[in-house]
């Protein structure tokens, strides 16, 4: 009788260790597969961040840095390498349609190789495309088989106005391009999937309200906002920047107002926290927290009732600043935070401090009125008494994208290009694992979807990436050995009218789990 109960007792322990588990666990037993699911060709350029749609599922956003804009009356020059005998088309724009020469400056553009220029010119108006064959070859720091190719923009006194593509001419391949300035977004339908489509989108007012864009946060509903790495939104020497909030339905946004008059399709935006790194849905309305970098504070946005698409009316805005909450940018790495929703701790990436802060965002009350730059507020307040503490403070280098999972913090080390699991479900956190990316000074916004797969982005390798676990087949209770504990755990789940959807039982992968999978297991076992 007592061994039929301790029979049962070990039956029963296993069996907790076994549904307690998070799966994110996985990732540090056997192989993990790096995949790339989108990439330049895609769109993806100097992406940042990324988040999953909230109500579509398996659609992804990712954001793009954005361009800085050419300087007036200068000379700029890309060498790009393209296979040999390639046949190519050159297309440069100005979206004020009065080309680069002659109204407003003296601009002109070519593209060369070899002393032999291919294109030229710089008086035109919207566009002008050329297409031509590279033939030629000469020395040049480029692998065998390719060809050095420069393109000279020479600006006029309106440089942000152009734009330019390099592109092969009988297919979609894109070797180089210059955007106008402002950030975008690639957006995955169908993200890591057979019938996965991609589609570029990107405001035609998106130098301000996505200008060094750095972040991005969904709300619940299908809202988002980004928040700007800049000083000033206008460049120029003022301090007039902040987070965009915007409507992710695609006939609404990069669709309406592109030609004006209203200023495209953001739908607010509040300007009080210039160099801002990081940002998170607050759980409530249209409400968002900012890692506001110039102040060197965790600030809370509300941005009410936004004002009509393409408006300028920020009057009904709150802001309130917790400038206790002592962080530091760096500059150049996003500043990522993640809210437990549930127990109303925001996880915030101290990327220049290298740590991980925890500030309760119930914690805190008005200390005094604060003056808003540039705009009228329904409020702008220094708040004091918040809670915060420093979580994790050592093994981190520049932490920059972060996220959880039940009792699971996941984090990105730019730096390192190391991917660090938590347990904290205890305190103080315990480090569980590493994944090794293998691409220090690269990896930023990083992501877990509803399949517990873990997704970020390559900030220098214009891609994004997802990684999958695998596993060893019969190693029901993820222990990295397939052994006698494994037939216990498999024994007691059938037992037990296991209802567990997993395919970890199924050793013989016919659908069923019963005693020929016991069978099959221990054949593992002894032939191991």
């Amino acid at each position: 009788m007592a061994l039929e109960n301790f029979f049962f007792i070990l039956m029963f322990t296993v069996t907790s260790l076994l549904f307690s588990q998070n799966p994110l666990d996985n990732y540090l037993i056997g192989n993990n597969n790096l995949t790339v699911i989108g990439s330049f060709q895609n769109g993806v350029e100097k992406p940042r961040d990324l988040d999953f749609h909230p109500t579509i599922s398996n659609q992804l956003w990712v954001l793009n840095k954005g361009e800085d804009a050419y300087a007036n009356n200068s000379e700029n020059i890309t060498s790009i390498c393209v296979p040999e005998n390639s046949e190519l088309t050159f297309i440069i724009y100005d979206s004020d349609g009065d080309g680069i020469c002659c109204e407003s400056g003296e601009g002109s553009y070519s593209v060369s190789a070899c002393e032999n220029i291919y294109v030229t010119g710089g008086d035109f108006e919207n566009s002008e495309s050329t297409s031509f064959n590279v033939s030629d070859n000469c020395d040049n720091s480029c692998p065998f088989g390719e060809v050095e190719l420069d393109i000279i923009i020479n600006t006029d006194n309106w440089a942000k106005e152009t734009s330019w593509i390099l592109s092969e001419s009988n297919s979609e391949i894109v070797y180089a391009r210059r955007l106008e300035p402002g950030g975008s977004t690639v957006i995955f339908h169908d993200a890591g999937l057979n019938n996965q489509t991609s589609e570029y989108r990107k405001d035609s007012y998106s130098r301000h309200f996505m200008h060094t864009a750095s972040s991005l946060a969904f709300d619940d509903e299908g809202f988002f906002a980004n928040t700007l790495e800049c000083q000033d939104a206008n460049n120029n020497s003022g301090f007039f920047s902040g987070p965009t909030l915007w409507d992710s339905d695609l006939s609404i946004y990069a669709e309406m107002n592109q030609d004006g008059p209203l200023l495209g399709s953001h739908l607010d935006m509040i300007h009080q926290s210039p160099y801002s790194m990081g940002i998170e849905y607050a759980g409530v309305g249209n409400v968002y927290w900012v890692f506001d970098g110039y102040h060197s504070s965790i600030v809370r946005y509300d941005f009410a009732m936004p004002h009509e698409i393409g408006g300028h009316d920020h009057s009904d805005g709150k802001v309130w600043r917790y400038d206790e909450v002592d962080i530091a940018r760096e500059e150049g790495v996003p500043s990522h935070m993640i809210l437990d929703d549930e127990l109303g701790l925001l996880y915030i990436a101290d990327t220049g401090n290298q740590r991980i802060l925890k500030f309760n965002v119930n914690s805190g009350n008005y200390s005094y009125d604060l003056t808003p730059y540039g705009e009228s507020l329904a409020e702008y307040f220094m708040m004091e008494n918040a809670d915060w503490e420093i979580y994790i403070n050592q093994g981190l280098d520049k932490p920059s994208g972060i996220d959880m999972y039940n009792d699971r913090l996941v984090i990105s080390d730019y730096a390192s290009g190391d991917i660090i699991f938590y347990d904290i479900s205890i305190s103080p956190p315990v480090e569980l694992g590493r994944i090794d990316t293998g691409i220090q000074n690269n990896i930023m916004g990083i992501k877990i979807d509803s399949n517990q797969k873990i997704w970020y982005v390559n900030y220098k390798d214009n891609n994004v990436i997802r990684i999958d676990y695998s596993l060893i087949h019969g190693d029901i209770n993820s222990d990295g050995d397939v052994n006698v504990n494994d037939v216990v755990t498999l024994v007691n789940y059938i037992l037990n009218f296991g209802d567990s959807e997993s395919i970890i039982y199924d050793i013989n992968d016919d659908d069923n789990v019963n005693v020929i999978d016991v069978v099959q297991l221990v054949h593992i076992i002894l032939n191991n």
